[in-house]
Order: structure tokens, then sequence, then C-alpha cells
């Protein structure tokens, strides 16, 4: 079993309409879509969360309550916290001094801005609209943050060809491409220019997210994440009775999808969430789920130990979680997704999770 550094995952429970999490250094942000605002939390040093106060998101779309609102932080000065606010039919970026004193709003967009990612500069933020136009289009908008934000400098949209119900957008530390899910079960490959958005000289690679041995039709994937190795890419698909969390190789310099090399399935139903740990040179993550209140430690093992030692793990006597023998033997052999454990909370409903140190 590998070694994990001391870190908590800190979870919020939706019953408190709390829907996405971010943690800066100091704090921990939460969003509350259905009123509009967004909650600072400081963390104490028993990790319990205090509540500093709320801010209110900049108005958009002739709306003070939106269906989603999404959360991050900016690396790069003056290190404010940017957003996404949307309706389901109408999207704006926004951005939240630390103080909440300071707020910007980009120009209001057309669409459902359903996952937003960093460029490694921390210089180019790139948002998914999952449905650009009544054709149900999806595109990426790319917009250049700089010393000074304004959230008016958005570069180019660029529409992306046969794809539709895109869920999640994450990028590559080396920032050559970005990749997005499906609920199709898709997994996107698309590559990127340094300053100018998608590189439409090279078209973008898909691969299927489950393997052909497996009914895709009866699941949906909505998350996925790289964890801190940036080797290995999880997505996790869910059908009303099974969840499956399935792991790709990447090329570390050029990011592209090597291959599967792991599946794994637990029964359950609900709504995943990955979350990749922080530490470095690992491939550890969460996965928690609602409304089922499952948090689920998971681990990608590799070498001789993959190949010798069991995949099961036991979760009060009970065995949760199952390898899938669904690809090449010598590649399985090599890899295998093991647990630390999981946790049943017991909640109607619980939101995502947050890493804290």
């Amino acid at each position: 079993m590998q070694y994990l550094p001391p870190l908590f995952l800190l979870l919020v429970c939706a019953q408190a309409l709390v829907h996405h999490l971010f943690s800066t250094r100091q704090f921990i942000f939460g969003s509350h879509p259905g009123d509009g605002t967004i909650s600072k939390y400081s963390i104490g040093s028993d990790f319990s969360l205090k509540i500093q106060g709320s801010i209110e998101v900049p108005h958009s779309c002739n709306a003070t309550k939106f269906s989603s609102l999404h959360l991050s932080s900016a690396d790069q000065p003056p290190y404010n916290i940017y957003g996404s606010a949307s309706t389901g039919t109408c999207s704006a970026m926004f951005s939240i001094s630390s103080t909440g004193s300071q707020t910007l709003r980009s120009a209001e967009v057309a669409g459902d801005i359903r996952s937003f990612a960093w460029s490694p500069n921390g210089r180019h933020l790139h948002a998914l609209n999952s449905r650009a136009s009544t054709a149900s289009a999806t595109s990426i908008l790319n917009y250049y943050i700089d010393e000074h934000p304004s959230l008016t400098d958005l570069r180019v949209t660029d529409l992306l060809q046969n794809v539709t119900s895109a869920e999640q957008l994450v990028s590559h530390p080396s920032g050559k491409r970005v990749y997005l899910v499906t609920k199709t079960n898709d997994l996107i490959t698309i590559p990127l220019l340094n300053t100018t958005g998608v590189d439409s000289s090279v078209s973008p690679s898909r691969h299927a997210v489950l393997p052909s041995s497996i009914d895709a039709s009866l699941f949906t994937t909505s998350t996925l994440a790289i964890s801190s190795s940036n080797t290995m890419l999880w997505t996790v698909s869910q059908s009303p009775n099974q969840a499956i969390i399935s792991v790709f190789a990447l090329n570390p310099t050029t990011g592209e999808v090597v291959q599967a090399v792991a599946r794994s399935t637990w029964a359950g139903n609900g709504v995943p969430t990955l979350v990749a740990a922080p530490f470095e040179g690992n491939d550890v993550v969460a996965v928690t789920n609602s409304p089922v209140g499952m948090v689920a430690f998971m681990y990608l093992e590799q070498g001789a130990a993959a190949a010798t030692t069991a995949v099961t793990t036991t979760d009060d006597g009970m065995d949760f979680l199952k390898e899938m023998d669904a690809m090449d033997t010598a590649v399985s052999a090599a890899a295998k997704i093991k647990a630390f454990g999981r946790l049943d909370l017991g909640f109607e409903n619980i939101g995502e999770g947050v890493w804290v140190n």
C-alpha cells in the first residue's frame, strides 16, 4: 500500500445547498447556486470550518439563481477566485477577490458552461460550453487573464465538431491539450496552441471510456481527473446500479492518451465526482457520490506488486471493488486499481470534496 502524506478530504453535504467547493491555501469557498452566493470558510487547526461570510455572484442572464456554479482560483497575481454561473441556457464567467470587495463578470454566453480549466502558466482560462447553440453544439472559450484581469479579453471561441453532451474539461500540465468526457462515454483529447486556443490543424482524438464488452448505453460518464503523477487520467461511469472507474495512461510529454491500463467496478447508483489528491508523484483519487453519501479512496498500483496482490478490498467485511478483465492481459497485470477504503456517511446527498493539507 502506498504511503499517504497527512492530508484531509473535506466534504460538503448537498443538503446544506453547497454545490461546489474550492480550496486556496487559507480558505475554502463553497457555492450556493440556489441563491447565487459564495460562502467563505476559514480552516481551523482541527480542520473544522468557520464561515467568514457570503459573497454575491455578479448578476447575469437576468437571474440571481443558477443551475450550477463552478469555482477555481488563479495561481498568478492577484490570485482571485474565478467561477462560472449557468442557468442551463445562459452563462457567464466571473471573478471575485478573496475579500469579496471586487467583482468582475464576462459578457453573457448563450449555452451552458459546465466546466473550465487553467493553462499551466495561469494566463488562459478554457471554458467548456456544452450547449453553444440551438444545435446543441459544444465550444471552448479561451479567456486571457493578465495581472489586471477584466474578463473582457475573450481571445477565441472554438466550435467542436461532432461533440455533444460534454460534461467536464481538464487540462494537461504541459498545456498542449485538454480533455473532456461526454455523457455518451467518450473521452476526447483536444490539441491546443499556446495562445490562440484549439489547434485546428490537428484533429481531436476520441477514445471509448468503456470496453466493447459492456453495454455502454446503460452508463453515463460525467467526471474525470488527472492524478498528480501527470501520467494517468481517471474517469467514472455510472449506470442505475453499477459504477466503473477507468484509468488511462498518458504520454508524459505530449499528454496523448496511450491506452486504458486498468478498470474496476462497484455496485451502487448516484452521481459520482472524482477528486485527485495533490501530493506529487502519486496516482491517488477520491470518489464522492450523491445521493448515496459514499466516499472512496483509490490508487493505482503498478509493477510486480500489482501482478501478485489481490485487487479487492474490504469494507466492514464486504468486498466492494472488483477488477474488470476488459483489456490486454499484459497491461492489466502491470496495473491494478486498489482502494484504501470506503466510507458510507449516510447522508441523503453529499456534494464535492476538496483536499486540504
